[in-house]
């Protein structure tokens, strides 16, 4: 189905649960049946169908940045152009993501020292109140709690090896990393592309309702449907015009690219063939 692989190879019932909730989407007045007579290859070798965890956990925080977790993927071979790892930011109410990348984990302490001024200045309206991250290293800077500490914001580290009590930073980089393998399988390009699918994953995951609510991320931060209606199929061909400046009379219009996602509904990321 054509929105399944919009959508990132969601199963039925998300897929139903997104469309309700966007904004003039072709398939709203039509019913998705859930049914596995047609099985999606890549879904079948990507996805590992994992028990829930039976712990209980803290009620989340009442609003948004009240409490904001991070965390670093395992290094992935082979490396996105200089990047071997991401780093992910997700706010505890309302499952807001952010994903940069780090081509090592020394200079994690920096891109989450500017992720932090980012979203105080994009979201001024809200402030951040504790950050919980891993007890890595270079994740546990005494330049960076002092930092946060003239900005009132707390900081927190769990317990080593108790991946617990950073559970939704983990469950995010499990979550894109899934995301982002089905899509390789699909699409064919080059383990080498994952940084573009991880970002791509990361859109799609915000408009995704979080669970236990009836609205996506994106919903609950800017309080209005999202428009859904520009996705493409990630890996798909596009015609990209050329520039009036590097056309000649009789030559190409457009050049040829792969879809590999979008920063907004008007702009496009292309991957040169």
């Amino acid at each position: 189905m054509l929105w399944h692989d919009r959508l990132g190879h969601l199963g039925s019932t998300m897929m139903r649960r997104i469309i309700t909730n966007s904004d003039r989407h072709p398939l709203l007045s039509r019913h998705i049946a859930i049914t596995n007579d047609n099985p999606c290859k890549a879904c079948s070798q990507g996805k590992l169908v994992i028990r829930s965890s039976q712990l209980k956990v803290d009620a989340e925080s009442p609003s948004f940045l009240q409490r904001i977790q991070g965390d670093i993927c395992e290094p992935i071979q082979p490396s996105c152009g200089p990047f071997r790892y991401f780093m992910v930011l997700v706010d505890a109410f309302t499952r807001w993501s952010y994903v940069c990348f780090l081509y090592t984990r020394n200079v994690a302490f920096a891109r989450l020292l500017a992720q932090i001024i980012k979203l105080r200045t994009q979201f001024s309206d809200y402030s951040i109140k504790s950050i919980r991250l891993d007890n890595a290293s270079e994740l546990t800077s005494q330049t960076f709690d002092d930092y946060c500490i003239t900005l009132g914001i707390d900081v927190e580290h769990h317990v080593p090896h108790v991946h617990t009590q950073n559970g939704l930073a983990e469950a995010l980089i499990k979550r894109l990393q899934l995301i982002a393998r089905t899509l390789l399988m699909k699409t064919k390009l080059p383990v080498s592309a994952w940084g573009h699918v991880i970002l791509h994953a990361t859109s799609l995951v915000r408009l995704k309702p979080i669970a236990n609510h009836q609205y996506s991320s994106v919903q609950l931060v800017f309080g209005q449907q999202p428009n859904i209606s520009h996705l493409r199929v990630f890996g798909c061909v596009v015609y990209v015009p050329i520039a009036p400046s590097q056309r000649t009379k009789m030559g190409p219009q457009r050049r040829l690219g792969i879809y590999v996602g979008f920063d907004s509904p008007s702009i496009l990321d292309i991957w040169n063939t």
